[in-house]
């Protein structure tokens, strides 16, 4: 289905693996489908089957959208499509593959897209003969393909997550995924995303930035993205999956897959949510916050702060944040090694000494200490999140999750943080502070020169603007 490479090699890499589960959201863009297929049906000197013909146009359709997707997120982005039998035959027959493929119709499309110019292999595979670092070939989409799509009209406004997509993902330990069986509770779990899904479909979200600046950002994140994360421009992937780890549907359940969960934070200030400004809102100190709780005892305004020697120091802060959580997510605290920029002269105490520091300061929090407990705790985050994100559904307005934090148009600041507190009640029984960070996406800067009208401009906007206009557009009645 993909690299025999772990996941993160593909992001040092600018690459990813193949996403079939796309489609056409608007007319003009099955339109353009339709008539691609048309044409390399046609071209073939043997003809399909009649059977074999729909799923050898599926197959057309999903490499056609999934390389268009990434051309749009990253130019230099490329996707590894494996064609070998048992590649393609683990694609179609895997939950979180693609049943409407089938092995012989996949490699006929992807070799009739070749053959008509429209896709391209740009790095070769390679077979390892060690088998530790194989390589299925990488393909990007062509600027005869891009033109043609662009000629339709279409954008990636007019991409939609394929409604049977998995998801509801299980893991495993080495974080392969798990083919598990029918299962009450990711039935349920299912038709709940789908209620959230739906939600952050009705919306569009986009960063208030120029396309200059999306192309600065990508060049200063290249090669840092989350294994988890959607690309990080990839304004099409605005859905979201919930991933469960280690083959147990209590560890894990925190949700992934639409680009703003993986972009840095600092730019998350410039998120839009159908043309407004946005505010972020977090819950502090989720899981001591949590163990406070389950502990009965009362939680502090800022957990973290019993072990900052130096007051008001947000260095120091984010260090004993890290280490804290590092020590729950551990097997064993001896095993727990120093974190990223772990800075002695910040803390006053070596790495060890560090880590002691933290325990013997959390009493009510040591029976977790290096159990693995972190996934546990992502359980529970990940259901506080689900919560969240139902109740604005129901209410109809957007809410976008960045695992503990959501991110909501900036008048209903009041309304996230009320709702934010009763869940967790609800869930606790007892209350947890919030924080929030105002968004500055409809701040515009002043400027000395003198402006001329640009009617080209007025009329078809680029960037985000154009991207909104057209996802109206997309919604108007046809």
């Amino acid at each position: 289905m993909a690299d025999v490479v772990k996941t993160d090699r593909y992001a040092r890499e600018n690459a990813r693996p193949f996403d079939p589960q796309w489609i056409a959201g608007t007319p003009r863009l099955a339109e353009f489908l339709d008539g691609l297929c048309a044409d390399l049906t046609a071209a073939r000197v043997k003809p399909h089957k009649a059977d074999a013909r729909p799923r050898f146009e599926a197959a057309i359709k999903a490499i056609v959208l999934d390389l268009f997707r990434a051309r749009k997120s990253d130019p230099t982005l490329e996707v590894g499509i494996g064609t070998g039998r048992t590649a393609v035959q683990g694609l179609c027959r895997s939950r979180y593959g693609a049943s409407f493929l089938s092995a012989r119709t996949f490699v006929d499309a992807v070799k009739a897209l070749e053959a008509a110019g429209l896709i391209v292999i740009s790095t070769p595979h390679w077979d390892d003969p060690a088998k530790k670092y194989s390589r299925v070939a990488r393909y990007m989409a062509t600027p005869s393909l891009m033109g043609g799509i662009d000629r339709a009209g279409a954008s990636v406004v007019d991409l939609r997550r394929h409604p049977n997509a998995e998801g509801i993902r299980m893991k495993d330990s080495e974080k392969r995924p798990v083919e598990y069986g029918d299962d009450a509770y990711a039935n349920a779990a299912r038709d709940r995303l789908r209620i959230i899904n739906d939600m952050l479909e009705s919306h569009w979200a986009d960063l208030a930035l120029t396309d200059e600046q999306l192309a600065q950002e990508l060049k200063r994140i290249d090669g840092t993205r989350d294994d988890e994360a959607a690309q990080s421009f990839d304004f099409a992937a605005r859905t979201v999956y919930r991933v469960f780890n280690n083959d147990d549907w209590e560890q894990g359940g925190r949700f992934y897959g639409a680009w703003w969960i993986s972009i840095p934070s600092h730019l998350r200030r410039h998120i839009l949510i159908d043309g407004k400004r946005t505010v972020e809102v977090d819950y502090s100190g989720i899981h001591p916050a949590m163990l406070f709780a389950l502990a009965g005892k009362d939680i502090p305004t800022d957990p973290y702060a019993r072990c900052v020697t130096n007051k008001g120091n947000e260095d120091e802060r984010k260090l004993v944040k890290k280490t804290f959580n590092a020590l729950l997510n551990a097997d064993s605290v001896k095993g727990v090694k120093k974190i990223k920029k772990y800075d002695e002269t910040l803390t006053g105490r070596n790495w060890e000494d560090f880590k002691r520091f933290i325990v013997d300061s959390y009493p009510e929090c040591a029976g977790h200490f290096g159990t693995g407990a972190g996934l546990r705790l992502q359980r529970m985050d990940s259901d506080l999140a689900e919560a969240v994100m139902l109740r604005f559904a129901r209410m109809g307005y957007a809410c976008l999750p960045v695992h503990d934090s959501f991110i909501v148009h900036h008048d209903m600041l009041d309304g996230l943080e009320d709702t934010m507190k009763a869940v967790f009640k609800d869930m606790f029984g007892v209350g947890n502070k919030v924080e929030f960070d105002m968004g500055e996406g409809e701040n515009v800067e002043p400027s000395e020169d003198p402006i001329a009208p640009d009617i080209a401009a007025l009329l078809e906007p680029d960037g985000y603007e154009g991207r909104l206009q057209a996802f109206w557009a997309s919604r108007e009645p046809h």
